[in-house]
């Protein structure tokens, strides 16, 4: 025998699925404006504090990517036996290194151009720093890296005590110093 009435089903089951009125799984609109006024306060405050980290970053990342590319050089100039010159253009916030290149022949030893040019795939100009960055050298914009290892400027063949090399931010007081002795030792503060 087959049953014609359908089983019985559970009022409180059948309630579940129909929302009773005066509740809402929303927001009111006054809480989205009071969440929106709380986020932008906080970005209001937090915005500037970013933006002077960056700058800082900025400013030591410059500063450290110069320190390399004095050492770097340096390195090269002792190991090929021929003075490498880095240009520094403030205007630009760039640099070029410019080297004598190795002149080999068959009768003579080899020996150092006496010009200084690009090597090879260089770059005429790199630009290190953003334009947030400004530096300053003293007391010359070109340094030549001489084989022995020390530091030069192209005005005077007898070495400097130090060169100095500031980075600072457009807006702020945060610098950093690189110090290059006349014997070539580069330090950062």
């Amino acid at each position: 025998m087959t049953d014609r009435f359908p089983p019985t089903v559970s009022l409180a089951i059948v309630r579940r699925g129909v929302p009773r009125a005066g509740s809402s799984d929303g927001f009111t609109l006054l809480e989205i404006v009071i969440v929106l006024a709380v986020a932008s306060v906080i970005a209001a405050i937090s915005l500037p504090i970013i933006n002077k980290t960056l700058t800082i970053m900025h400013v030591t990342s410059s500063a450290s990517t110069l320190a390399g590319i004095i050492q770097s050089t340096r390195y090269q100039a002792i190991g090929t036996g021929c003075p490498y010159e880095i240009v520094l253009t403030p205007a630009s916030n760039s640099y070029q290194i410019l080297g004598e290149s190795v002149v080999t022949s068959l009768t003579a030893p080899p020996v150092c151009a006496t010009t200084y040019t690009p090597p090879i795939n260089s770059p005429v100009a790199v630009k290190f720093a953003n334009s947030d960055v400004v530096f300053t050298i003293s007391p010359s914009s070109t340094l030549i890296l001489n084989p022995s290892g020390t530091v030069t400027t192209a005005a005077s063949t007898t070495i400097p005590a130090i060169f100095t090399i500031t980075f600072s931010p457009t807006q702020g007081t945060q610098t950093k110093k690189i110090t290059i002795s006349g014997v070539g030792n580069v330090t950062m503060q």
